[in-house]
């Protein structure tokens, strides 16, 4: 049954006109590459610290600290939206795609996933009038530093390499004996 699927397949496009079979191949790129997408979970530990007010000179006593543990999921891929049949060029037997560069697709920072670190950290015992905003602007650093950080994760050589392995077998699949995939700066 596979078989037959793919011979019809295979048939179906040869049979194809060149502008028919560019947006024939767009709108099954486009279905292909969703499937390799990476979706990674990062773990952040978040710190700030209070001074506490000295009643003598003389005596320093330790600081407020405010800790939790925080993570953010991240899903990295290619933006389909931006693939057109001007990205596809096909010769004979022949296909060459140029895909968009890998990007984040999705980041969330969720409220619901931090969780306070006891007993270093002891956020509502902590009185003080500002303790909320330094936290706010804490995890705000935080985001932005994880997001400044992903690019030494490798993660988008990953998403690459997945892509042109699934991209590949697809279109060897429908008669393209030399499949070229390249991305965009």
């Amino acid at each position: 049954m596979k078989y037959l699927i793919t011979i019809l397949l295979s048939l179906f496009i040869v049979s194809c006109n060149q502008p028919k079979q560019k947006s024939f191949i767009v709108t099954k790129v486009r279905a292909a590459a969703k499937l390799s997408t990476s979706e990674i979970i990062l773990n952040k530990i978040v710190w700030t610290e209070f001074e506490k007010e000295r009643k003598f000179i003389f005596i320093k006593k330790p600081a407020e600290v405010i800790m939790f543990n925080t993570e953010a999921t991240v899903k990295m891929g290619i933006d389909l939206s931006k693939l057109s049949e001007e990205d596809i060029e096909i010769r004979q037997d022949s296909i060459i795609i140029n895909l968009p560069k890998v990007e984040i697709l999705n980041f969330s920072y969720p409220h619901e996933k931090y969780e306070e670190i006891f007993p270093i950290s002891n956020f509502d015992n902590i009185k003080r009038s500002n303790k909320i905003e330094k936290l706010d602007e804490v995890l705000r650093l935080a985001e932005t530093d994880i997001r400044s950080k992903l690019k030494y994760l490798k993660i988008e050589d990953e998403v690459e390499f997945k892509t042109k392995q699934v991209l590949s077998a697809f279109l060897t699949k429908s008669n393209f004996n030399n499949v070229i995939i390249r991305f965009k700066e």
